[in-house]
């Protein structure tokens, strides 16, 4: 019975865990463009089919002088050519995210606060909860 148990309460645990990390990298990718990200103008390159989705490409010089690209949307800042602004870190230029309109930034906190942070601490509060069940049981 025991062993049921706990076999039925791992899968949601190993599931906690796994939105558990994707909150965590949000956070880290938050937390660090904004401390030390640089912002910057991005014109647009080109678009490309993947799967049956239009991605549009942008262009940017970063701070080194390096040429990057960025693929996405964001809010457009300009047009006549098309513009957004890309926020990069220049610590790891991979790390880098568009600056939204204040709708998106307000539905991005909601759903940070009302399911992030909760799942995150029954992830967190699922072993000792378990192990005090499992010795109770006992």
């Amino acid at each position: 019975m025991l062993v049921l148990l706990w076999v039925t309460s791992y899968a949601p645990f190993l599931v906690g865990c796994a939105l558990t990390h994707i909150v965590y990298r949000v956070t880290v990718d938050w937390w660090l463009l904004r401390r030390r990200g640089i912002t910057v103008l991005a014109v647009y390159k080109d678009s490309d089919y993947v799967g049956d989705v239009l991605v549009k490409r942008y262009s940017f010089t970063d701070a080194a002088g390096e040429e990057r690209t960025f693929s996405g949307g964001g809010r457009l800042v300009a047009t006549d050519p098309e513009r957004i602004e890309v926020t990069y870190d220049p610590c790891a230029p991979k790390r880098r995210a568009t600056r939204d309109g204040p709708v998106v930034r307000t539905l991005s906190v909601l759903a940070y606060v009302l399911l992030g942070l909760p799942v995150t601490a029954v992830t967190a509060a699922y072993p000792p909860v378990s192990l005090i069940v499992l010795l109770s049981a006992l």
